[in-house]
């Protein structure tokens, strides 16, 4: 799952058993971005003719920095492909460019645009005025779910779906990895994967675009290719001969450190926690701030809950969703989470809050 927003350092490891890697991942800083791609450059020996290569870069640059990353990558590798996105930061550094890159791969980028035909999940809040500019959206939808009729109709959080994929992919080929940067809206594109593709593999942790109205005036700021995009979705899909299973796939969420002991779902609905070991859940969330070792924290922090799978007891970190806390009630002890799927009561949690002191 999707970490809202931010991509508090997240390192996405993906394994191939007897199978020598083509893929390098490497971070440089400098004093500019042309410094930084160089840094990571001469660090990891990359060569031009790369098949793909993904940018994950961090918000601290100047708008028109943004602008020349295209071209700059291009004339230190020559990617066929180029997808990624600025995030808050990368991994280890504040100020910073992120670099995965693939040699000899069989891949395929692909691109969602933003417009009306997109299903937006989070978008849409009950309470909340609508943004002028998604009017023609609504109304887009609207008449499609009028055309669809009650068949159609799924859900009040799964609007109708018709399972559309983007133009590069197709569904009579099956991809071995589907990698995927996006705004804050990527519940469809990753519900149509899942039914076109149910046994592919989806490194979709974390990889989600910074807010950047203030960087640079775009609500987000994604790179495909030659182009930025202001919203949507930009990726890959690897077609690799050996097909990468999910258990060879792990997720280091390094930016967050954990906060008191794993606790279960004892009452829950929807996406609400009511209660966490027979007890109120936000009561809990403010004992561990109020707890001496946890002093220095703050209730305004962003807190995060660590989500292992139904009959997932264990702490194997690799099979745990992470997702934001968005709310609290003390007095009922209710507490929101940042998800579309629905918890269940049993369920094994652990708080984590974002860490400054990344090694």
């Amino acid at each position: 799952m999707f970490i809202r927003r931010s991509l508090q350092p997240t390192t996405l490891n993906v394994r191939h058993p007897s199978l020598r890697s083509l893929w390098t991942a490497v971070t440089g800083t400098g004093s500019t971005l042309e410094a930084c791609l160089d840094s990571c450059v001469q660090q990891a020996k990359l060569q031009k003719g790369a098949t793909v290569a993904v940018a994950m870069v961090s918000k601290s640059f100047d708008a028109y920095d943004y602008e020349s990353l295209p071209k700059l990558v291009k004339d230190r590798l020559s990617p066929t492909w180029l997808v990624g996105s600025v995030v808050d930061r990368v991994p280890s550094v504040e100020h910073g460019v992120s670099l995965w890159v693939g040699y000899d791969e069989k891949v395929v980028g692909f691109q969602v645009k933003d417009g009306p035909e997109r299903n937006k999940v989070r978008s849409v809040s009950v309470g909340r005025w609508g943004r002028p500019e998604e009017l023609s959206r609504v109304n887009y939808q609207r008449q499609k779910m009028e055309d669809a009729g009650w068949e159609g109709f799924e859900s009040v959080s799964r609007p109708t779906q018709q399972y559309p994929l983007p133009d590069e992919l197709s569904t009579s080929k099956t991809p071995s990895l589907v990698f995927l940067a996006s705004d804050n809206e990527p519940d469809e594109l990753l519900k149509n994967l899942d039914h076109h593709f149910p046994d592919t593999a989806k490194a979709n942790i974390g990889i989600i675009s910074a807010s950047t109205p203030f960087v640079n005036g775009n609500p987000y700021t994604l790179f495909y290719q030659d182009q930025l995009m202001d919203a949507g979705i930009t990726g890959f899909a690897s077609y690799s001969q050996k097909k990468v299973q999910a258990d060879n796939i792990s997720v280091e969420h390094v930016a967050l450190q954990t906060m008191g002991k794993t606790m279960k779902i004892t009452r829950c609905r929807g996406n609400i926690i009511l209660d966490l070991d027979q007890a109120g859940a936000t009561g809990l969330l403010l004992e561990l701030i109020q707890n001496k070792q946890n002093a220095l924290i703050s209730k305004d922090e962003t807190f995060y809950l660590g989500i292992y799978a139904p009959g997932e007891v264990n702490d194997d970190k690799s099979k745990m969703t992470v997702c934001r806390v968005t709310s609290g009630d003390p007095s009922r002890g209710n507490m929101s989470v940042d998800t579309t799927i629905d918890l269940q009561e049993g369920q094994v949690v652990q708080v984590r809050i974002f860490s400054l002191n990344i090694d």
